[in-house]
């Protein structure tokens, strides 16, 4: 078994509250060293045996409801990853002293912030940026380093994006697995992460879609949303928060934006950390409320 590298990244404006993370990357550039001139199908066996098979309850979680074939996916990232290595092992040599930065300055804002949510730097087969995902029987906060080297994403407003998903967690931790909780949860982390990186243009705040392409679909996107608010299914979480080549009659991830429209509302009267703890029944009247008013628009 290849042991990974634990961080201990406890921090001076909290010391009752670490923050620990797993650095998993040492093992996988050891594993890619040994592979990446195998033939493909000894990739994909020695990926099982040696990132996957050790880090089990990690990898369960990884690719929790991936829509192809684990093997399938594994075997497509593998086939790119030679052309990301480079931007790839930077941003592994880098995000472990880059996330306590982060969290302190997040502290700054939200100084309530506990952080004992378990933290993983690994390799996601292009599964994602970063992401909250359950580790055994507890939720753990993962940035998949390909995927952020992929999209060329500024570091910064994702690792506050995933932070404020932990904190808000923390402040309503029975919140509704509905698509109006969704639909704020998104949103507010988006605004959250414009907020506390106004020098990035909005087109690159994480995770917002292209505005123009969700506008021009707003009718049909807005309505849509409307019909959804006390869903739960999958389905209609995967049609408007989720990306992919998939078609889908709607832009992808339309969720974000009208959430982070409607968040951005509500924080011209309240503050990020009001923001944070307004609970499920004062959010769902924002949300039908911000969508309706975004239907009356004329556009």
């Amino acid at each position: 078994m290849i042991a990974a590298t634990v961080l201990s990244l406890a921090l001076l404006s909290s010391p009752s509250s670490p923050c620990s993370a797993t650095d998993l990357m040492p093992a996988f550039w050891t594993y890619w060293d040994a592979a990446k001139a195998l033939p493909p199908a000894e990739q994909e066996r020695l990926f099982e045996q040696r990132v996957i098979a050790p880090n089990e309850d990690v990898y369960d979680g990884v690719f929790h409801g991936v829509p192809r074939p684990v093997p399938e996916v594994v075997g497509d990232a593998l086939a790119k990853l030679s052309e990301l290595e480079p931007a790839m092992r930077e941003l592994s040599g880098t995000l472990s002293t880059e996330l306590p930065r982060q969290i302190a300055r997040f502290r700054e804002t939200f100084p309530r912030f506990r952080c004992n949510t378990p933290v993983y730097f690994l390799y996601s087969a292009d599964a994602f940026d970063g992401a909250t995902r359950e580790v055994g029987d507890r939720e753990a906060l993962m940035f998949g380093i390909d995927t952020i080297a992929r999209l060329k994403e500024p570091l910064s407003p994702l690792v506050i994006h995933e932070l404020f998903h932990v904190y808000h967690g923390e402040r309503v931790p029975k919140a509704p697995e509905a698509f109006y909780w969704q639909m704020w949860e998104e949103g507010l982390a988006s605004y959250v992460s414009r907020r506390l990186n106004p020098e990035v243009a909005e087109s690159q705040v994480c995770c917002l879609p292209p505005a123009a392409d969700i506008d021009a679909a707003r009718a049909k996107v807005v309505s849509g949303a409307l019909d959804r608010l006390d869903s739960a299914q999958e389905e209609d979480y995967r049609r408007y928060f989720l990306g992919g080549k998939e078609k889908i009659d709607i832009p992808h991830r339309s969720g974000y934006l009208l959430g982070y429209r409607i968040a951005a509302e509500a924080g011209k009267t309240r503050s990020l950390d009001e923001l944070a703890e307004l609970q499920p029944a004062e959010v769902r009247r924002l949300i039908e409320s911000g969508l309706r008013a975004m239907q009356a628009e004329k556009h």
